[in-house]
């Protein structure tokens, strides 16, 4: 009677180095989310940053039966002949990682010899990141395949490798040049509407004047904020529900372009709230309760838009049948 519970066999064929390399992630991970922790907890517009370590761990643990059926047949296999593709993929990885972990670590000290994040913590996860990826692929060798098989093991964790690169914040160089075109486009669509609607309203460079006072479009209603935010939920979305590589992507670009419809909105909101009650009247709550909205309607419009993409018109049950039926007729 077979094994119905084989996990703790696909363990134990884990190699060692696997498991140090996991560790090795683990630790920097932990460092990581330390020197990262003063920013999600200071600016509002990264404090989404929380769900980050919560939501890769996560990914990791739903694909761990993947990962372990990897290792599962290892040296039961012939190893491939040892190519050029395999040189050039070993020198590639070997220089991420090593160019990775220079990063991380000499902007880790610099960090703490400063003793301030800001936009140091921008390259420190740079390095994780690609050095969390190096490592995958790496630790993908410890078994006999392909190139191409390895660069399959090597996609389980683009999620939690490359997604923490959204919670740290930008260059500040790199924020301002990105808020500014986001201002630019937002004021100008603002009032090509007003106008429209045949209301009163002129633009000066980035802000608005009514016939009760001028409203600016500051960088908080660029939407970059909101963008952020975005961009991880549907990352983290298309990571967990979608199998197709061009769906994550497609999901991903689906996302941004949410969030800048739907800050458009928002904008479009306040400045006739402004219009009507004048320019003081939508600090505070009303201004808050807007960038909420903003947020909680693309997240929505993602979960809608979900089954959408998980459409198939190929039955689950019955993508597996022609393998189990060709095993039948032996």
């Amino acid at each position: 009677m077979p094994d119905s519970n084989p996990k703790p066999d696909l363990i134990n064929k884990m190699p060692k180095e696997v498991w140090v390399g996991a560790f090795a992630v683990l630790v920097m991970g932990c460092i990581l989310t330390f020197f990262l922790s003063e920013t999600w907890a200071t600016r509002q517009d990264y404090s989404f940053g929380y769900l980050m370590p919560i939501f890769a761990l996560y990914v990791i643990f739903d694909r761990k039966e993947k990962v372990f059926a990897y290792f599962s047949n290892v040296g039961l296999t012939s190893k491939p002949k040892y190519s050029l593709a395999n040189l050039i993929a070993d020198t590639f990885f070997g220089s991420m990682l090593l160019c990775g972990l220079a990063v991380f670590f000499l902007f880790a000290f610099m960090l703490i010899a400063a003793q301030e994040s800001g936009s140091l913590a921008f390259p420190i996860t740079f390095g994780f990141s690609f050095s969390f990826i190096a490592m995958a692929y790496f630790a993908a060798a410890r078994k006999p395949s392909t190139i191409k098989e390895r660069l399959g093991f090597v996609c389980l964790f683009i999620f939690p490798a490359f997604a923490w690169l959204i919670s740290a914040p930008l260059f500040s160089s790199v924020e301002n040049l990105i808020s500014l075109f986001l201002l630019s486009k937002v004021a100008k669509i603002v009032y090509a509407v007003m106008t429209w609607l045949g209301y009163v309203v002129e633009l000066n460079g980035n802000s608005l004047t009514f016939p009760n006072g001028s409203v600016g479009v500051a960088d908080a209603c660029s939407g970059i904020r909101s963008l952020t935010a975005c961009l991880f939920a549907g990352s983290f979305l298309a990571a967990v529900f979608l199998d197709k590589f061009w769906k994550k992507v497609l999901l991903v670009l689906v996302s941004m372009c949410l969030a800048f419809f739907n800050n458009i909105l928002r904008a479009l909101f306040l400045s006739f709230w402004a219009y009507q009650n004048g320019p003081e009247s939508i600090s505070g709550f009303v201004h808050d309760a807007a960038g909420y909205f903003v947020l909680g309607m693309t997240v929505v419009g993602l979960l809608v838009l979900l089954p959408i993409f998980q459409f198939s018109r190929v039955p689950p049950g019955f993508k597996e049948e022609p393998e189990n039926g060709a095993a039948n007729t032996h």
